[in-house]
């Protein structure tokens, strides 16, 4: 008999991404989120197609659902034979998700941007088989409008790789099970030369209007600016982490080829949500401007991408509220309130001194694209 994988968070990673990488002629897939109307649809379908981008063309594979359950109705006690539990719901709603799991009896994987949840979580849950996992991919949340029209389920990932500690054991398929030491490397270069230019391109272009982040990277100008900012990282963690030159170059370079697949039709309003928290201190935005300045030269191309997250706008994200705060806030208050710098340290200093600059310049390169635009009409 199949045994069972549990996906708390039926999204881009859970939905589209892990259903590749897991052997599903192993295991029945079960999935577990807070949005009914999703679960419904799961449920009543059955089955759902995933399409993985590989060149310049689309697999598919039909995914069957076992079961789908609301997050708040899920009995755990019902799957003490689960062989996994993976978890990819932001590392925002890692607690209330995790409230599900206890008494789990299986490893928990986490599939989160930050491995710190794995302490959260295990003391939440009072658990220690919690793990830590970076799936090196993209996977957009939706489908292009063609596929939508045949599936309302279908989900488009890449052909990416999963890695795992290699504690959590062993489950069936394409998965990379690695020391902590690899671990750490995948994850600094993800969070660095991934995250960091990746919401970049999201906000510059939810500035410019573009609904996707292919479509973000088609204007010279943000792919001017994604491909400085994964330079001035690439600067950063070669002056101070210890890892091979030749693969950061490696992760860089496909990284970036990565943001302009049109095949993926990744949503700016997934790659760009909670701008709050990507604007965390020790972030990907931030964080990574504050590790420039430390060794020694100021990130122009990120400081764009901090005024990029600031300018955010979308009535539906849980962060909406920032576009409030930012109309009603000086600039200091804003960098030391709302983003936590220390008044009068480097990247306060310097963010004054450059904001009102920066979002003049990303104004104007907003009318020049209009210009552009009736120019051609």
């Amino acid at each position: 008999m199949k045994k069972t994988i549990i996906f708390v968070g039926a999204g881009a990673i859970g939905r589209g991404y892990l259903p590749w990488v897991i052997d599903n002629h192993a295991y029945n897939f079960v999935f577990v989120d807070i949005n009914k109307t999703l679960v419904d649809g799961l449920n009543k379908q059955g089955e759902y197609k995933t399409y993985r981008t590989k060149g310049n063309k689309l697999e598919v594979r039909s995914v069957k659902v076992k079961k789908a359950y609301s997050l708040f109705d899920f009995p755990i006690h019902q799957y003490k034979d689960a062989s996994a539990v993976f978890v990819s719901v932001s590392p925002r709603n890692i607690i209330s998700a995790s409230n599900c799991l206890k008494g789990v009896r299986c490893p928990v994987i986490l599939c989160e941007n930050d491995p710190r949840t794995v302490a959260h979580v295990k003391n939440n849950i009072n658990y220690d088989k919690v793990y830590f996992g970076v799936p090196d991919v993209i996977t957009s949340n939706s489908a292009s409008p063609d596929l939508l029209k045949k599936d309302k389920l279908a989900i488009i990932t890449e052909e990416g790789k999963l890695f795992i500690d290699e504690d959590a054991g062993v489950i069936k398929g394409t998965i990379n099970y690695c020391s902590k030491e690899e671990l750490d490397k995948q994850w600094t270069a993800k969070l660095y030369l991934h995250n960091t230019p990746h919401c970049i391109a999201a906000y510059l272009g939810a500035f410019m209007g573009a609904i996707y982040v292919h479509e973000a990277m088609a204007f010279p100008q943000i792919k001017k600016i994604v491909t400085g900012a994964m330079n001035e990282m690439l600067t950063a963690l070669k002056l101070r982490w210890n890892i091979p030159h030749p693969f950061l170059d490696w992760y860089a370079e496909k990284e970036l080829q990565r943001f302009s697949n049109v095949l993926l039709y990744d949503p700016i309003a997934r790659v760009g949500r909670e701008p709050i928290r990507k604007l965390d201190l020790g972030g990907r935005l931030v964080g990574a401007a504050q590790i420039c300045v430390s060794l020694g030269f100021i990130p122009q191309n990120i400081l764009t991408g901090i005024a990029g997250a600031i300018l955010f706008e979308n009535e539906r994200d849980a962060d909406r509220h920032l576009n409030f705060i930012r109309k009603n806030l000086s600039v200091n208050l804003l960098l030391t309130y709302v983003l936590g710098l220390r008044k009068g340290e480097a990247l306060d200093i310097i963010m004054k001194e450059r904001l009102p600059k920066i979002i003049r310049q990303l104004e104007q390169l907003v009318e020049d694209s209009r210009k552009i635009s009736i120019h051609h009409e």
